[in-house]
């Protein structure tokens, strides 16, 4: 769980022409707002991801991460008094002693590899989903049909979701399970962002191979979209077969309507 040092930008596939001039819906301060509550969200959602993963990347979790939101949860059970104590109750610090535990018992995975190197682990590897969840593979829950996507963005992180507004629901544990609650919602969205940041991967690589199918048909011979899988040129082409078939030939370099795809 060591934080991402590079922005969330899924969108990173060839600039063809055909994607930037159809590029105008991309909006700058969306993606800066999506960026943002991803870098934020990495923090809390440790939280719960301790409890929801197995077998992290040596460069994925932090364990020094792991013991300051420890020390943080634990600053106000033990230095605001009886009050705040009493508030928290017993079970934010049970609850704050288990995060550790669980969160030494990941380090000591990886703790032998120290002074070594590990070649059969990614070294940012998120984490494995437990194994009870490949056995739910293709069968209906809740009238779904369980997919490893529907895992990962709704079924997973709706385990602490639903388990802190349980918790919510009693007193003396309402203020763990609104930690726990905001937790899974933020664990939640970050498979969200993570599944999106996939398909948009592989979408870029369908993208360009219509793009290789099509562009000819679309430049040197104008045929509607209906026939070229959505591809079309929202002006008229020149008259030159030469200056067509350049245009083919250089479709995939960038040019100064780049500034669509970023406004």
């Amino acid at each position: 769980m060591r934080r991402e040092r590079q922005e969330f930008q899924p969108r990173r596939g060839k600039q063809t022409i055909f994607r930037i001039i159809t590029a105008g819906r991309a909006s700058a301060l969306y993606q800066m707002g999506t960026d943002l509550i991803f870098i934020i969200s990495s923090y809390p959602s440790y939280i719960v991801e301790v409890f929801m993963r197995k077998h992290f990347g040596e460069r994925y979790f932090s364990f020094s991460v792991a013991v300051i939101i420890s020390l943080t949860m634990l600053y106000p059970f033990i230095f605001l008094g009886n009050r705040v104590r009493g508030a928290l109750g017993i079970s934010w610090l049970l609850f704050t002693l288990l995060f550790l535990y669980k969160s030494i018992r990941h380090r000591m995975e990886y703790k032998r590899f120290s002074m070594t190197y590990n070649f059969d682990r990614f070294s940012y590897a998120d984490g494995e989903i437990f194994d009870f969840w490949y056995d739910l593979i293709g069968t209906k829950l809740l009238g779904l049909t369980v997919t490893r996507y529907r895992i990962l963005v709704l079924f997973e992180p709706a385990i602490p979701v639903l388990i802190g507004l349980l918790l919510m629901l009693v007193k003396f544990t309402r203020p763990i399970g609104i930690l726990i609650f905001f937790s899974g919602l933020l664990f939640g969205y970050r498979n969200t962002m993570k599944a999106y940041a996939a398909r948009s991967y592989v979408l870029d690589a369908i993208d360009e191979q219509i793009v290789s199918k099509w562009k000819y048909d679309v430049i040197m011979e104008e045929k509607p979209k209906s026939q070229t899988g959505g591809l079309s040129f929202p002006i008229e082409l020149p008259k030159s077969n030469d200056i067509r078939q350049n245009l083919i030939d250089n479709v995939d370099e960038k040019n100064q309507l780049d500034i669509w795809a970023n406004e």
